[in-house]
């Protein structure tokens, strides 16, 4: 005789277990259409603004091959130089859902404190925000972004008091302040990067007694100075950092060629670069 409850009952148990692995599949394929659905439109934001990207130099995965790689391959850089004049702090949204990019240029470009955010939890290991319009503000974003190794500044209105809210970045080895505001006071607050290596001031207001600062920066190896207010005196500060193997001091008027020879004498291990303008 059939039991009907026991039926009843294991039908309607199998009823609400086929209603979860629908829901749970429903679900599934919604994230999966919204995550492709970014991804693409982020792709074709950036060949619509001129820009280049360049995919991790990995064998294909079994998905990437079925989907394409704009949705399962692993962007490693975007340069975006070419269309400077087409990239705003929108298209930077777009860019934050490539969660795996690992190197970005947007030198030139039409973006600015707003737009730096959206790309801060980004694994960036190389971000190059030269000419942009960021603010000593934006010194709080790049403070969230420790896997920085490279950082290039040059040619923005960057202060001392950007330097100052800056974080320890702890796998900084190259800043570019070309160009900024910076003045020798600000150099007090770089040896808070340890692992600083390459460091260019050029073309600004940093002075002797500002190298004198940098001299607990134990990791620097290179050192732009060109076109500052350096004099001879500077040679007394090189002096401390026996690490040091390349010095920019070019466009120094005050520096004699005299203290020059002098110096790479004493430190043969360090070249000197240097002319007058």
């Amino acid at each position: 005789m059939t039991d009907r409850p026991a039926i009843n009952r294991w039908l309607r148990v199998s009823l609400r277990s086929l209603l979860v692995v629908l829901t749970l599949l429903a679900v599934g394929l919604g994230w999966f259409a919204n995550y492709a659905h970014k991804r693409t439109t982020a792709f074709a934001k950036i060949e619509e603004a001129g820009g280049e990207i360049q995919m991790a130099p990995t064998k294909p995965t079994m998905l990437e091959q079925w989907f394409g790689s704009e949705i399962f391959g692993s962007v490693y850089r975007i340069d975006l130089r070419q269309g400077k004049e087409r990239v705003d702090n929108a298209l930077l949204e777009h860019l934050g859902n490539l969660t795996e990019l690992q190197q970005l240029d947007l030198s030139y470009a039409h973006v600015d404190d707003a737009g730096v955010q959206h790309i801060a939890e980004l694994p960036l290991t190389e971000l190059w925000l030269q000419s942009t319009k960021i603010t000593d503000a934006s010194a709080a974003t790049l403070s969230q972004m420790p896997t920085l190794v490279d950082l290039q500044l040059n040619s923005t209105d960057l202060s001392n008091q950007f330097l100052e809210s800056l974080e320890p970045l702890p796998n900084l080895r190259e800043l570019g302040m070309r160009g900024t505001k910076v003045t020798g006071k600000g150099m007090a607050f770089m040896p808070r990067h340890s692992k600083l290596e390459r460091f260019d001031v050029y073309h600004t207001d940093v002075d002797d007694a500002g190298v004198a600062r940098l001299t607990d920066c134990t990791a620097l190896v290179r050192l732009g100075l060109s076109m500052t207010n350096v004099t001879d005196d500077v040679f007394a500060e090189l002096a401390k950092m026996p690490q040091l193997t390349d010095v920019d001091l070019s466009g120094n008027r005050p520096v004699t060629t005299k203290a020059v020879k002098a110096f790479e004498a004493a430190h043969p291990q360090c070249d000197i670069e240097w002319y007058r303008d």
